[in-house]
């Protein structure tokens, strides 16, 4: 394996750990804050990080956008910004952290479907692909036996939107792709936050947010600063660069530590229950990355990911 994947293979990592803590600061305060409010200000935390250091690394060569830029910017925040937050922030209100976290990991299977319908993007050798079914039955292990024995209407509904959640994150990851070809990861990362963040403020007007008691609770701003900086600054920044450098399917397959992670993390800041099965889901996720990340003799490494459109 050479020094630069496994670069982004930490980098990815590194995300994975991000959003595994984003479950539990997105239980938090949507308990005390509406949805649009919460979108709106994790986001502005974001966009006031991105966009001066967008404008900084193009200091030398400012690049003119048109109408088409444009538009493709805004489609891009609307997927994957405005339409992912707000179904993931609206299913957080129904189930909860450790459910949440584990619904995120069909987010491989997804972005994999996507990448081979849209960009015509597949795994080279075949049985690449087993590492999904071994990703799919480690999250399988980590909800555990009891989870479903615990059945709820409320959990039912919120996974179901944070499963429409995870398909517009695919479409997301695909459309983010084909920007990068002509764009960096950080255009294309802050261009998107930027719209999504103009988005979330239309509907945080409507809930005027400004009389909120939650604009005087420092536990919500926490989770608001943890949100937008390492949730969505460094998470959205590294999970791109992966997608960039060595793959949407390959990148995606990664997201499979989010319950994982998720899942510690609620056991440990909200004392939701663990169980044995999680070490077996934690065995068998690690097993589907490295079924489709393994690397290739050098002869084969052209035809790993192939046929892009």
């Amino acid at each position: 394996m050479k020094f630069t994947t496994l670069k982004y293979y930490i980098l990815l990592i590194l995300a994975m750990i991000f959003w595994g803590g984003s479950w539990v600061s997105a239980q938090v305060v949507v308990s005390v804050a509406p949805p649009f409010t919460v979108g709106f200000f994790r986001f502005l935390t974001a966009s006031l990080i991105l966009l001066p250091l967008l404008l900084a690394s193009q200091r030398k060569s400012v690049r003119s956008y048109s109408r088409r830029d444009l538009a493709l910017f805004f489609v891009l925040g609307l997927i994957g910004v405005f339409g992912y937050g707000i179904l993931f922030l609206i299913g957080m209100q129904f189930t909860t952290a450790a459910q949440g976290s584990i619904i995120a990991g069909i987010n491989p299977v997804t972005v994999s479907l996507l990448a081979f319908l849209i960009l015509q993007e597949r795994l080279a050798p075949k049985w690449r692909y087993i590492g999904f079914l071994f990703s799919f039955l480690g999250i399988v292990f980590v909800v555990g036996i009891q989870a479903f024995l615990d059945f709820q209407l409320e959990y039912l509904i919120g996974n179901l939107i944070l499963i429409c959640a995870m398909f517009t994150w695919g479409l997301y990851s695909i459309l983010g792709k084909s920007l990068m070809k002509s764009r960096s990861s950080l255009e294309t990362t802050g261009m998107g936050i930027f719209f999504g963040t103009l988005l979330f403020f239309i509907g945080a007007v409507f809930e005027q947010f400004w009389i909120l008691p939650l604009m005087y609770d420092p536990i919500f701003w926490l989770n608001i600063l943890y949100m937008g900086i390492f949730v969505t600054v460094f998470g959205f920044l590294f999970y791109f660069l992966g997608i960039k450098n060595i793959g949407a399917s390959k990148s995606a397959v990664f997201i499979s530590l989010v319950p994982v992670f998720g899942t510690l993390f609620s056991f440990l800041l909200l004392n939701e229950p663990i169980y044995l099965t999680f070490i077996i889901g934690l065995v068998l996720v690690i097993l589907g990355i490295l079924s489709i990340n393994y690397p290739r003799k050098s002869r084969f490494a052209e035809a790993d990911i192939t046929l892009e459109s």
